[in-house]
C-alpha cells in the first residue's frame, strides 16, 4: 500500500512539472504578470552586478525594443508607453510579417542588454533573493536570443518552485497527519490550480513564495511540537529567506514566535533565549536590505502602497467604501484561475462550484478542529495573510481612488496549498461524507485543468477567435485551422513548435495517469485511517 501511495505522489510530481514546463514553453513573451520588469530587474543585477534603485534603474534598450515585434495583452498596451502590438491585431497579421517579428526578436543586439532605455523599472524596490539567484545564469545566456533567455529561466524557476511546493506540502501534509489517499488528493488539487502556474512559471518573485510558505509552517511546527534552539534557528533562517524573497513575507512574522510565547509561561528562560535567536537572525540575514529599504526609500518594506502616502485614515475611509461583496467574490475567482496579463476568466458556474466544495470542507474541517500546534500555527498564518491581503486590498483601493477594489491575483495563491491541506484534513474527520466530497472536488479540478490547456490557454495564444466557445466550435478549429495555429503558435511562444506538441500531450497523459491514481483508493476506501485515531 505504501509504493501504491508512492507511486501516486510521484505521479502527481510528474504532472506538476509537465505542466509547468508546458505553461513555460505556451505562454509568450511579457505575458505573465509584470514580467518585462521582473526580468529587468534579473538584466540589471545580472549586467550591472549591484541592486537597482527606483528612480534611476530603468529598462535595457534590448527589453524596450522588444515590445517593437513581440505582441502584447491589450490589458497592458497603456502601461508600457509605447508603441505596441496586441494579440488580436498579431493574429491578423500575414504568416510572413510573423515570422519577420519573430526573426527581428531574436536578433535585437545583444549589446542593447547593457544600455538603458527611457522606461524605469517599477520592480527595483523588490527584495532580491530571487533576482539573485537568477542573474548568474542570465550571464552565461546572455550570448543567446531574447526568448531563449527567457525560456530557461522560466524552465529553472518553475520547476523548481513546483518541486519545492510538492516536497514541502508533503512534509506539512505529514505533520498535519493527513493519510496518504488524502495527501495525494490533496497534492492533485494544488496542482490542478491554474494560478500556481500563472505565478510559477514566469520570471518573477512571487514563484518562491509558494513553496517557501509551507517549508516555513513545518519548522515552526518543529519548534513549537519540539522548542529547540536549533530549531528555531532554522524556522528563522527560513524566515529570512521569505523576507529576502519579498516583504509580504513580513505578514508571516508573528507566527515564528509561536514557540517562545506557547513557552512563557512554563520555561521563560527558554522562551527568552529562543526568541533573542529568532530576532538576532532574521537581523544578521535579512535586516541589511531592509536597513536599506528605510534609507533608499524611508519605508521599512518599500513596496509601491506603503511609499504614495496610504496611512490610517484613508485605510478607514477605503474600508467604509469599498464594495465588499464584489472584493471577495473577484479575490475568490482569481485565486482559482486568472488568464495571465490577458485576464481572461473561466466558467463564474465552475469556479462557484469549486468554491463551493473548499468552503464546505473548510466548514467540516473547522467543525471538528482540534488543537494541535500543527493546525493551531497554519490557521493562524492563514488568518495574518488573510488579514494582510485586506490591508493591501484598503491601500490598493484608496490609492486608485476606488478604481481597484482587490489584491492583485498573484498574491493570493501562497495560501492555497496550507488551505487545501486543511480542507482535505477536515474531510478525513467526516468518513464517508468527506470522501465523497473529496471525491467530487478531485474529479472537478481534473475537468478544470484539462479545460484550461485544451478550451482556455492553447486556443487564447493559437489564435481563437472567440473568448468562449462551444464544443464544436472548439472541435473545428483544432481539426480546420493547424496550418494558422502553428504559424500563429511557433512565432508568438518561446518553444518550438514541436516542442509544444510533445508538451502538450505529455501534460494530458500525466494529468489523466495522475487522476486514476488519486482516485482509486478514494474509490475503495469506505472510511479513512484518521476516523479511527481518538
Amino acid at each position: 500500500m505504501r509504493s501504491i501511495g508512492g507511486s501516486t505522489r510521484a505521479a502527481v510530481l510528474i504532472y506538476g512539472l509537465s505542466s509547468a514546463a508546458f505553461y513555460c514553453a505556451l505562454l509568450p513573451l511579457w505575458e505573465g504578470f509584470d514580467e518585462l520588469y521582473h526580468y529587468g530587474y534579473v538584466q540589471y543585477v545580472s549586467t550591472n552586478w549591484k541592486f537597482p534603485v527606483a528612480g534611476q534603474a530603468t529598462l535595457s534598450r534590448e527589453l524596450w525594443t522588444s515590445l517593437d515585434d513581440a505582441p502584447i495583452s491589450h490589458y497592458i498596451q497603456s502601461q508600457v508607453y509605447r508603441p505596441s502590438t496586441n494579440f488580436q491585431q498579431y493574429f491578423s497579421l500575414p504568416a510572413a510579417e510573423r515570422v519577420q517579428r519573430r526573426r527581428a526578436l531574436d536578433a535585437i543586439p545583444r549589446a542593447f542588454q547593457r544600455e538603458p532605455s527611457p522606461r524605469d523599472n517599477y520592480e527595483a524596490k523588490h527584495a532580491p533573493l530571487t533576482y539573485l539567484l537568477l542573474a548568474p545564469l542570465d550571464r552565461v545566456l546572455s550570448g543567446a536570443s531574447l526568448t531563449t533567455r527567457i525560456l530557461t529561466l522560466r524552465l529553472v524557476l518553475s520547476l523548481a518552485a513546483i518541486t519545492l511546493l510538492w516536497t514541502g506540502a508533503r512534509r506539512l501534509a505529514h505533520r498535519l497527519r493527513l493519510p496518504a489517499e488524502m495527501e495525494s488528493a490533496a497534492l492533485f488539487v494544488i496542482f490542478s490550480c491554474q494560478m500556481v502556474y500563472a505565478v510559477a512559471c514566469h520570471i518573477g518573485n512571487d514563484a518562491l513564495l509558494l513553496p517557501w510558505l509551507v517549508f516555513f509552517l513545518t519548522a515552526v511546527i518543529d519548534s513549537c511540537e519540539s522548542p529547540t534552539l536549533l530549531r528555531m534557528a532554522v524556522a528563522a533562517a527560513i524566515m529570512a529567506v521569505g523576507l529576502l524573497i519579498k516583504a509580504s513575507a513580513l505578514f508571516f512574522l508573528p507566527v515564528l514566535f509561536a514557540a517562545p510565547l506557547l513557552l512563557l509561561r512554563r520555561d521563560g528562560v527558554l522562551a527568552a533565549r529562543l526568541g533573542a535567536v529568532g530576532v538576532a537572525i532574521l537581523a544578521v540575514l535579512a535586516g541589511p536590505w531592509y536597513a536599506r529599504n528605510l534609507i533608499l526609500y524611508g519605508t521599512l518594506t518599500a513596496t509601491n502602497d506603503s511609499t504614495s502616502g496610504v496611512g490610517a485614515r484613508q485605510l478607514l475611509n477605503a474600508a467604509r467604501k469599498l464594495p465588499w461583496g464584489q472584493s471577495l467574490a473577484g479575490m475568490a475567482h482569481d485565486a482559482l484561475w486568472t488568464g495571465n496579463n490577458s485576464f481572461t476568466t473561466f466558467s463564474r458556474f465552475t469556479l462557484n462550484v469549486i468554491l463551493f466544495l473548499l468552503a464546505l470542507a473548510g466548514a467540516l474541517y473547522v467543525v471538528r478542529f482540534r488543537r494541535s500546534a500543527a493546525e493551531l500555527i497554519v490557521v493562524s498564518a492563514i488568518a495574518l495573510y488573510t488579514a494582510g491581503l485586506v490591508l493591501i486590498t484598503l491601500a490598493f483601493f484608496a490609492n486608485s481612488n476606488g478604481a481597484v477594489t482587490a489584491a492583485e491575483p498573484w498574491y493570493i495563491p501562497p495560501l492555497l496549498a496550507p488551505a487545501v491541506l486543511l480542507c482535505f484534513l477536515g474531510l478525513t474527520r467526516w468518513r464517508r461524507s468527506g470522501r465523497w466530497i473529496a471525491l467530487a472536488g478531485v474529479l472537478l479540478w481534473g475537468y478544470v485543468a484539462g479545460a484550461t490547456w485544451i478550451a482556455k490557454l492553447v486556443p487564447l495564444y493559437g489564435g481563437f477567435p472567440e473568448v468562449a466557445a462551444h464544443a464544436h466550435q472548439l472541435w473545428s478549429w483544432y481539426l480546420n485551422q493547424t496550418a494558422l495555429r502553428d504559424s500563429i503558435l511557433s512565432n508568438l511562444s518561446p518553444a518550438p513548435l514541436a516542442f509544444l506538441y510533445v508538451l502538450f500531450f505529455a501534460v494530458l497523459a500525466a494529468l489523466l495517469t495522475a487522476l486514476v491514481l488519486v482516485l482509486a483508493p478514494l474509490l475503495r476506501a469506505r472510511s479513512f485511517a484518521l476516523d479511527k485515531t481518538p
